[in-house]
């Protein structure tokens, strides 16, 4: 399991959410797990 604790900016798209994935997590965003994402206030 991977937690990356830093909010998103939920205005970006499906393929920018995947690249972090990629890049941040060094994880394949196609490969059948689930990432969470989370906005910086938690009122979203």
């Amino acid at each position: 399991m991977v937690l990356a604790a830093q909010p998103v900016d939920f205005r970006k798209s499906v393929h920018t959410l995947s690249a972090l994935v990629s890049e941040a997590l060094r994880a394949n965003p196609y490969c059948g797990d689930v990432f969470v994402f989370r906005s910086k206030r938690m009122t979203e």
